[in-house]
């Protein structure tokens, strides 16, 4: 999402005309109600405002002000500013101080020119038992690998090649993000994306979500990762 957090206009526009992702939805099923979250790129906010009716404490962290100042309408606290810059981690850990139960990093992971090194620091404001919720777009999907086998790779303003993306990840290569950053990996649940004449046979969407489990790294738009930090040696 943007450099960081995800560009106000085209994500939160696509939140507010269509409605939240079935990434998204999986994303807050795996936070706890009640939970105090590290929202890591929160945009405008459309996460927080449902873990706040859930009874969440969210904390945000947002490079875009505009994003930030409609995102503080639903977070306790907002940050302003690149999670890649020391200042900003100082900030951000600041607010979160002495821990969060999730950091979550919807969307966020492959705008950032490190996402390994992030990601490792962001556990560290776990608090005990926390748990990091992230999800990542499959660059294996069927129509990213149908676009290269033509010679291809359209740039656009958000999706699979969106041209803000400075990462690409495939279900390897996620799995070897969290454990780089020093997680293990809980739950990968894989997202999927309506199939070729869904919408004129209806009976497709029953069989979509088995056939997206059986061939994740083929049918997954995006995969959503459930980390526990692994014990750090004295």
């Amino acid at each position: 999402m943007g450099r960081v957090s995800g560009v106000r206009g085209p994500y939160a526009g696509l939140v507010a005309e269509h409605g939240l992702a079935a990434s998204h939805r999986l994303t807050l099923a795996a936070v706890p109600d009640g939970a105090r979250v590290l929202d890591v790129g929160c945009a405008t906010g459309y996460l927080a405002a449902d873990l706040t009716r859930r009874g969440c404490t969210v904390i945000g962290a947002e490079v875009d002000p505009e994003a930030a100042a409609q995102a503080r309408a639903w977070c306790a606290k907002v940050v302003v500013g690149d999670l890649e810059a020391p200042e900003t981690h100082d900030a951000v850990a600041a607010a979160a101080a002495p821990g969060v139960d999730v950091v979550l990093c919807a969307d966020v992971l492959e705008h950032l020119r490190d996402p390994w090194t992030v990601l490792a620091w962001l556990r560290t404001l776990l608090a005990p038992d926390g748990v990091a919720v992230i999800s990542v777009p499959n660059i294996g999907h069927w129509t990213a690998r149908r676009e290269v086998l033509r010679g291809r790779f359209p740039y656009a303003d958000f999706g699979l090649f969106d041209r803000t993306h400075l990462r690409f990840f495939t279900y390897d290569s996620a799995l070897e993000l969290a454990r780089r950053a020093g997680f293990d990996v809980r739950t990968v649940l894989p997202a999927g994306a309506p199939l070729p004449l869904e919408s004129r046979v209806p009976s497709l969407r029953r069989v979509r979500d088995p056939f997206v489990r059986r061939c994740p790294g083929f049918l997954a738009l995006q995969f959503v990762l459930v980390l526990r930090a692994v014990p750090q040696r004295p």
